[in-house]
């Protein structure tokens, strides 16, 4: 599932089951990117498992101490909008590989004189399938570009 050849065409019809899975494990990104958004941390883990590995801007650690810290950066800004544009999912029984692409706004108080920070990165998503649902089970953010300062200046 680590080959990205899988996306490539021609693409047949999946199942309903399988549109269900992908529907369901594309929703995962979403509901971390609202929580971030809305400020609600609890949120934000809840798509990860306990175990859970993220590797990104930050670093490689446990989603439980990845995660705050992301969180509290994003925190600092009047408002942030993660926008998850294209996703690739790949379902393998109880596995699924989902990538998705983001635009995070990360905006300042108007007149604070501090510049904007724009992120684009890609989300790559691990998950396993629980009794309850569909989890992420390891993350690697890939940076794909960067606009404003980072890390968050103080004026």
């Amino acid at each position: 599932m680590g080959d990205f050849t899988q996306w490539r065409g021609p693409i047949s019809a999946p199942s309903a089951d399988e549109l269900a899975d992908r529907y369901a494990v594309s929703q995962l990104v979403k509901v971390y990117a609202l929580g971030i958004d809305m400020r609600d941390l609890d949120t934000v883990t809840s798509v990860f498992t306990p175990d859970a590995v993220v590797d990104g801007i930050v670093g490689t650690m446990p989603a439980s101490e990845y995660l705050p810290t992301v969180y509290a950066g994003a925190a600092v800004y009047a408002a942030t909008q993660h926008n998850i544009t294209n996703q690739h999912v790949t379902i393998d029984g109880d596995e699924a590989l989902v990538w998705s692409y983001a635009v995070c706004y990360h905006m300042e108080e108007p007149g604070s004189g501090r510049d904007d920070l724009i992120v684009a990165t890609q989300y790559r998503d691990r998950c396993h399938r629980f009794a309850d649902g569909w989890l992420i089970t390891a993350r690697k953010s890939a940076l794909q570009w960067m606009r404003g300062p980072y890390p968050r200046g103080e004026s």
